[in-house]
């Protein structure tokens, strides 16, 4: 809060990749000479999920659920796992964005103020340096 208006004040953040919450398999589809690759999910880990919308509820947390191009996700993927959850009624997502590169996104972490950390898998949580978080250690 500066100068007593609290429309200035963030909340904190933290941000989760989706490989975090959500199994997936890789689809490729082949046309005439063509052929692409996307991903599918085939099952949300709900204790996972539970966890996160209990910390971010705890702690007044905004969490933004994080995907990348170069591993073939795409927003529509990010928004249809954003959609069944709103359904569900336990979204503990505010916010879901697709980056092109990990590297590009590692590279914007310095930039945000507010950010908490970096929820990802075990073998890759490392690359965020000091944001790194398994979800596990919360």
């Amino acid at each position: 809060m500066k100068g007593g208006d609290i429309s200035n004040e963030t909340s904190p953040r933290i941000i989760v990749v989706i490989d975090v919450v959500a199994q997936s398999e890789i689809e490729e589809t082949r046309k005439f000479l063509k052929s692409s690759t996307s991903r599918k999910v085939t099952k949300l880990n709900n204790q996972a999920l539970s966890q996160l919308w209990l910390l971010a509820n705890r702690y007044g947390l905004s969490v933004e659920l994080a995907g990348f191009e170069t591993e073939n996700w795409s927003q529509e993927d990010l928004d249809t796992v954003m959609d069944k959850l709103d359904r569900r009624g336990g979204n503990p997502f505010n916010y879901a964005e697709l980056y092109t590169d990990i590297d590009d996104f590692i590279a914007e972490l310095p930039y945000r103020n507010n950010l908490k950390g970096v929820i990802d898998l075990r073998g890759r949580v490392a690359r965020y340096g000091s944001w790194g978080i398994e979800l596990e250690n919360l």
